[in-house]
């Protein structure tokens, strides 16, 4: 996993989809065994009742059809993947090649996180724990997440959230140091944001929802993290963890988060294009987030039938 650095202003734009090969920088890549995974099963712990709860018949091929006639506006060659779950009914509003591998870039810190809640058996974290862990997710800090990821045993950590989790189409970097090359899904993401809901201690889950609720539009390596949801999706309240960077010959851009009121829907953009695209890309994962803002503000689009 790469990351290039491009002016702010540039990195506007971004989107995220197909699988990717991961990148092999340095050491020779090792490959590690799939892990023993669990069933997918989270339970659904609904937000308030004065939030509507109707279940919401969805025009599949439209959202589709709306998502890639939008990203493509952007950037023809843009592989998407992408899925919307709503919390208060349990159930998948839209998804497209949601069981689909994508490199994870900074959305794997999510993962990073939970591993060291994990182990956290008291109520409390120590305030420079607490810090660490706030910094690497509102800010996206590389260096926090290289130095937890090496302490946590770097994939031992995926294996042990694959495990605890239930994930389906998660694996380790084939590189062990190369962290952003976790590979994940759409659908894998959504099951993280849920277990972070409706599992977590509600100390631990301030932690995170309070980190990813004060993202900063600049990440601590000067990229724009505004690209996907919170550009795509305006006038909402959200909760985001987003990625970019190269692996392999393709960029990679990750939109990933709660949005709404009550933080009732989970949205997962995942994007890929050809390296040359990287300035390109957010762009492309805004249009696909846009194309998606009528499951969460109805108002916006006609998305449902």
């Amino acid at each position: 996993m790469r990351r290039l650095l491009i002016p702010v202003t540039t990195a506007l734009l971004c989107i995220t989809g197909a699988g990717l090969a991961s990148a092999a920088v340095g050491p020779k890549p090792v490959h590690h065994p799939a892990a023993v995974v669990a069933p997918r099963s989270i339970s659904v712990t609904s937000p308030p009742a004065s939030v509507a709860d109707e279940p919401v018949v969805v025009d599949q091929a439209a959202v589709a059809a709306r998502v890639k006639q939008a990203t493509q506006a952007v950037l023809p060659d843009a592989q998407i993947g992408y899925e919307v779950f709503d919390r208060v009914t349990g159930s998948v509003l839209t998804s497209q090649d949601a069981d689909r591998p994508v490199a994870s870039m900074s959305v794997v810190k999510l993962l990073i996180a939970l591993d060291v809640l994990a182990g956290d058996k008291g109520t409390t974290l120590d305030p420079g724990t607490q810090q660490q862990l706030h910094q690497m997710l509102a800010d996206s800090d590389d260096q926090i997440a290289s130095n937890l990821w090496t302490a946590g045993g770097g994939p031992a950590i995926v294996t042990r959230m694959v495990s605890l989790l239930g994930l389906t189409g998660t694996r380790a970097p084939d590189d062990p140091g190369e962290w952003g090359d976790t590979m994940i899904t759409p659908q894998d993401t959504v099951t993280v944001y849920r277990y972070i809901t409706d599992q977590l201690p509600e100390f631990h889950q301030d932690l995170i929802l309070g980190a990813l609720s004060n993202t900063p539009k600049v990440a601590a390596d000067g990229f724009n993290q505004y690209f996907g949801i919170p550009d795509g999706m305006p006038n909402t309240s959200w909760a985001i963890k987003q990625g970019w960077g190269t692996s392999g010959s393709q960029a990679v851009m990750n939109s990933t988060g709660l949005v709404g009121s009550d933080r009732r829907y989970v949205v997962v953009v995942l994007a890929a294009a050809p390296a040359n695209s990287y300035a390109t890309l957010p762009g492309a994962v805004t249009a696909a987030a846009g194309a998606l803002v009528g499951l969460v503000q109805p108002n916006s689009v006609p998305a449902t039938s």
